[in-house]
């Protein structure tokens, strides 16, 4: 019963704090942007929801539901990707797309994109966050800087960096980045078997509290929001989903990296938006909710 209290407490705080930050974003002229309509909305609106999320994890650490190392890794991922992620949304000038694309305005054209900024920076952190995460999560009988321990560094960086670009490409058209991430986290909780739904819960309810200027058509997360949150989900499925006795990665996790760098490939040869709207199902829920 006491758990059930400060879950609706803090679950509370963080929707309210994320609503009057979402409130303040709204007037700052900076943060307007066109989206693919060509309507004026607010940018950059994940903002509101990632801030907040690190209010709920600083609350939740203090009163020990969530371990502080955890805890520290989701608020260091969220602060690191969403600072990348506005860095782009508000430098960006939009012309290269993709990791294709900025690496060859690199190499082609001797030019340095914000996105490849954000492509090298997602690196380190995704290095940081893996070797934090690994340091403290594998038993003793894998010695650090082993080939083993390595291979896990390599596999843990490769999927929070991947992670946040999943939810980043899905971040093109109203809603669908959140219920990317509502997904993820529906089958993260089912394959944990519930272990974890602590560390998930002010990301979830920021989301929730968020959602309705998404779906209106009133507000977009931007990089800023949509990078943090594959970040946090990668780091939040290496910390449940890994073997803690024996330190290897899990099948589940393997197949979960499988699929989102089957994801990356395919987002880099085909238009995700064009192929929902051939499927009538995915074309029925990706406009689920939204306003016509």
């Amino acid at each position: 019963m006491r758990e059930a209290v400060i879950a609706v407490l803090v679950a509370a705080f963080v929707a309210l704090w994320t609503r009057l930050t979402l409130r303040n974003i709204f007037h700052q002229p900076l943060l307007r942007r066109k989206n693919f309509l060509g309507e004026e909305v607010v940018g950059s609106a994940g903002l509101a929801f990632i801030g907040s999320a690190v209010l709920g994890w600083l609350l939740l650490c203090w009163r020990g539901f969530v371990d502080w190392h955890e805890g520290g890794q989701l608020m260091f991922a969220a602060l690191w990707f969403g600072s990348l992620g506005l860095l782009d949304d508000l430098a960006g000038d939009g012309g290269a797309k993709g990791w294709r694309g900025h690496l060859m305005a690199l190499f082609r054209q001797k030019r340095i994109t914000t996105g490849f900024i954000k492509l090298v920076g997602g690196g380190i952190g995704a290095i940081f966050l893996s070797a934090w995460l690994f340091s403290v999560n594998v038993p003793p009988s894998v010695p650090r800087l082993s080939a083993n321990w390595l291979s896990l560094l390599v596999f843990g960086t490769v999927l929070i960096a991947i992670s946040a670009n999943t939810l980043n490409l899905l971040d093109v058209r109203p809603s669908r980045a959140l219920k990317g991430f509502w997904a993820l986290s529906l089958v993260g909780l089912l394959v944990s078997g519930g272990e974890g739904w602590w560390s998930l819960l002010p990301l979830l309810a920021g989301t929730v509290a968020y959602a309705p200027a998404d779906f209106r058509r009133q507000a977009m997360m931007g990089d800023a929001g949509s990078n943090p949150l594959g970040a946090c989900f990668g780091v939040w499925v290496l910390n449940h989903w890994m073997s803690p006795s024996s330190g290897i990665a899990t099948v589940e996790l393997w197949i979960l990296m499988a699929i989102f760098v089957a994801f990356q490939v395919y987002a880099e040869c085909r238009s995700l938006t064009e192929d929902i709207k051939r499927v009538p199902p995915l074309r029925w829920l990706d406009e689920l909710g939204v306003k016509k």
